[in-house]
């Protein structure tokens, strides 16, 4: 069972954005820290990423392609030319979009389309909500449709030969999984009779578990931001 409702699990999200976003420098290793600890404990699924080479191997290039990139060259390594200003830029900017890449894919394990279909109804834009709540359930399905189709042409040596072609391959294979689990999607909702147009359905309960992760969220953000 859930401990918390959509509404905790948004408050998270935007507050993971959020500090992302303001935090100062070094205080963003306390933001990613605390959605790593956040996302273990209530939706481990969302850390799927973290557990594959591929995922680090981009974070390692933003950090490590800084240097040459950003700032002026103050260092010498084996020969080359590096910032020690573009090294922290890029090391900053990579726990900043890695904590928000977390709680995005934290959000879209914990929250079902149908939840995300109420919550926009709440605002009066029927039809959006159950659009945007398929997207989001789509994202863990197409990142591991994307994986598995790199990885079955890979070991058939599609890569070894007209690359462009296999590439443009692997994306038309994403494109039509991901077209046909939202198709499934779309059939498993119209089965149990939903209608963007139908009738306004019961607003989501707000817990008061959801209310203490709130507060907790605001007063660690004041903290953040605001303590010297």
């Amino acid at each position: 069972m859930r401990i918390f409702g959509i509404w905790g699990h948004l408050a998270f999200l935007l507050w993971a954005i959020a500090l992302g976003i303001l935090a100062p420098e070094a205080r963003v290793i306390f933001v990613l820290g605390f959605v790593i600890v956040f996302s273990a404990l209530f939706f481990p699924g969302g850390l799927k990423p973290v557990r594959r080479l591929e995922f680090w191997f981009l974070v390692a290039s933003a950090v490590l392609l800084s240097p040459f990139l950003i700032g002026e060259k103050d260092l010498s390594l084996f020969g080359l030319s590096l910032s020690s200003q573009g090294f922290w830029a890029g090391l900053w900017m990579a726990l900043r979009a890695l904590s928000m890449a977390l709680a995005v894919g934290g959000f879209a394990y914990a929250v079902s389309v149908d939840e995300m279909a109420r919550l926009f109804e709440m605002a009066g834009l029927k039809g959006l909500g159950f659009a945007v709540g398929v997207a989001f359930n789509l994202l863990p399905t197409l990142e591991e449709t994307a994986r598995n189709a790199y990885q079955a042409m890979r070991l058939r040596g599609g890569f070894q030969r007209e690359r462009l072609q296999a590439l443009r391959m692997l994306l038309v294979a994403i494109v039509v999984n991901a077209l046909r689990r939202g198709d499934e999607v779309v059939e498993a909702a119209e089965a149990r009779a939903f209608r963007p147009d139908g009738p306004r359905r019961e607003p989501l309960p707000l817990r008061r578990a959801d209310l203490a992760l709130i507060a907790i969220l605001i007063a660690l953000g004041a903290g953040l931001l605001v303590w010297p």
